[in-house]
């Protein structure tokens, strides 16, 4: 059920790769951050987008705005377990499974996040992407429980969101063999140039 559902975006990096904010960057006029959130809005019943302090919101359309909370990193440049950590109480406690995701996967798809969500089963605590063998803790979906260590993890001076993975039960997704590129995120002008021109092609065919 959606109800149970809910997801955080962080959206708050240096994004010094990039040279400018990732979460602002517009294809077809539609902000990294908005593509995102118009993806999530059919499965999860909220979203938190995180930001550093002092960063501005991309515009957000009004029937989005309804569904999304905008949270601030309390300390910033710690990055993603702080996120989470400041994130947390801004979703409603009757959500007990969150997709944890960053704000620069272009190609993600609503259809892609519905698989993500379909294995979620009682088996598994945790739902993470794979590419070429490697996990991407910030392409997953998550129980709350298994989260909630993230400011423990901050004072024992951890920074790798993979740390919260210790002793629970994990499946493993990787890309389809015909979309491989669509878990992938964009970190430099290239690479959201590559992007851009797939997406802008495809989607107005």
């Amino acid at each position: 059920m959606n109800e149970q559902y809910g997801a955080i975006i962080l959206a708050g990096g240096r994004s010094s790769r990039m040279g400018e904010d990732k979460a602002s960057l517009e294809i077809s006029g539609k902000s990294m951050v908005e593509r995102l959130l118009l993806k999530l809005s059919p499965i999860v019943a909220e979203v938190v987008v995180m930001r550093a302090p002092g960063q501005t919101m991309p515009n957000i359309p009004k029937e989005l705005q309804g569904r999304i909370q905008v949270g601030r990193d309390s300390v910033k440049d710690r990055g993603p377990l702080q996120g989470i950590v400041d994130a947390l109480p801004l979703l409603n406690s009757a959500i007990d499974k969150v997709f944890l995701l960053t704000c620069d996967l272009p190609y993600i798809t609503t259809e892609w996040l519905q698989t993500l969500k379909d294995i979620m089963t009682d088996e598994f605590d945790l739902v993470c992407t794979e590419e070429n063998e490697i996990i991407n803790p910030l392409l997953a979906i998550y129980r709350k429980p298994v989260l909630e260590p993230a400011s423990k993890l901050i004072a024992e001076g951890k920074r790798r969101p993979i740390s919260l993975w210790e002793g629970w039960r994990m499946a493993r997704l990787s890309a389809p063999e015909e979309t491989p590129w669509i878990c992938r995120d964009v970190n430099t002008p290239e690479e959201f140039k590559e992007a851009h021109n797939y997406l802008t092609s495809n989607e107005n065919d």
